[in-house]
């Protein structure tokens, strides 16, 4: 297998254990989980690779669990987007498979050379307006949260670092339940010895049953980002648990 694979629109890059998103360049560091999973599923691309074989890895680390493999599997999704989620398939009763992914662009062949030139100049234009449009956008705070947060707490890590958690909510009939989460993070953080995220962003969707929370910060010299969106239908919600935290690793 080589260094760099392409699964959609972003690249895996074997070496670093990193995923990066060509079209937004978020760079995501893969934990521990969403690493071997992702792994297991490029060495045995096209074939259903079965759970117990995703949890154990190569051997030698401890198995993942059952719930570790199915959160590596929604979030690796998540990260690939709408566009390009259906590439890791769920095979009922056997395990996952990713599919082969066919380049796009070998359907230019197809035009003539006036044909080409043609949708050379109208993609060559869009690409101009979507850059104008990604700049402007990643500069101003996301379309799904208000322009002011709800709250801000600073949570001191053991080792001194600090790290921003931050609240945003558009109804105050779900904000109890978000500081609650909030709260949970940010005890879970004070116990981290060092961390590579900075600031931390939680809102909650107006029915109550979808936590999403972004994480900011930086590696290596280098910003990253990690989206994540919890669905919890069950009374009380639990959305951010203990188990859970372990499980996505947001300690160094």
């Amino acid at each position: 297998m080589g260094k760099v694979m392409q699964l959609g629109h972003c690249k895996f890059d074997v070496n670093k254990g990193e995923l990066v998103n060509n079209q937004s360049d978020e760079v995501w560091r893969l934990p521990r989980a969403e690493l071997q999973v992702l792994t297991l599923l490029i060495d045995y691309q096209g074939k259903v690779v079965a759970k117990p074989l995703l949890k154990t890895g190569n051997g030698q680390e401890q198995p993942l669990s059952d719930a570790s493999v199915t959160h590596a599997i929604f979030t690796l999704r998540a990260f690939l987007g709408p566009q390009y989620e259906s590439l890791i398939e769920t095979v009922k009763g056997q395990g996952y498979l990713l599919k082969h992914h066919r380049s796009r662009k070998q359907s230019v062949n197809f035009f003539s050379h006036p044909q080409r030139f043609a949708i050379i100049a109208i993609i060559t234009l869009a690409v101009a307006l979507l850059i104008s449009g990604l700049m402007f956008i990643r500069f101003s705070p996301p379309k799904a949260l208000p322009v002011l947060p709800n709250s801000t707490a600073t949570v001191k890590l053991t080792s001194g670092q600090t790290v921003d958690v931050i609240l945003y909510s558009s109804s105050k009939t779900n904000l109890a339940l978000l500081k609650k989460q909030g709260m949970q993070l940010q005890q879970s953080l004070a116990q981290c010895d060092s961390t590579s995220w900075k600031r931390v962003f939680l809102s909650l969707s107006h029915d109550e049953q979808v936590l999403n929370i972004t994480l900011r910060g930086e590696h290596y010299g280098q910003s990253v980002i990690r989206n994540l969106k919890i669905s919890d239908l069950r009374q009380p919600k639990k959305f951010v648990s203990q188990a859970w935290l372990k499980g996505v690793e947001i300690c160094d």
